[in-house]
């Protein structure tokens, strides 16, 4: 048993290390390029790492979702209020992440809403982050 729970640990810790990754990525690196490239060769780019990102990720938050839920069973007689919230924002990114290209698809005749919905998903990312750092010690 304990083992098992090390092992979910670890694999929960090394899917939000590449979500967190590559949604920064996406926020703050790929962004920058539309400044030094022209602006066909810079779709090519955005179009490729994102398609290459939503590959691997897709995969990966399967095991983030299964690893995190077979974490907080075993907590569910706990009362712990932050670490209700912090599940239920990292379920829902984790869930999101499958329908952004809807999401940007409905919304690409909104010029600043993909850059807006990036620091959006990262900053509640950076929420549960920190949540999962304090919700045992508060």
């Amino acid at each position: 048993m304990i083992i098992t729970y090390v092992v979910a640990k670890i694999i929960h810790i090394i899917t939000i290390i590449f979500f967190i990754g590559t949604v920064f990525c996406r926020t703050f690196i790929i962004p920058i390029l539309k400044t030094k490239y022209d602006k066909r060769i810079y779709i090519n780019i955005d179009d490729l790492t994102g398609k290459r990102a939503r590959k691997i990720i897709k995969i990966n938050n399967i095991f983030l979702i299964l690893s995190g839920l077979y974490l907080f069973s075993f907590h569910l007689k706990t009362v712990n209020l932050l670490l209700d919230i912090k599940v239920s924002i990292g379920l829902t990114l984790a869930l999101t992440f499958y329908i952004v290209p809807i999401i940007m698809q409905k919304t690409k005749h909104i010029p600043w809403f993909k850059q807006f919905f990036h620091y959006i998903f990262f900053s509640l990312m950076m929420i549960v982050l920190i949540l999962s750092q304090i919700m045992f010690i508060l």
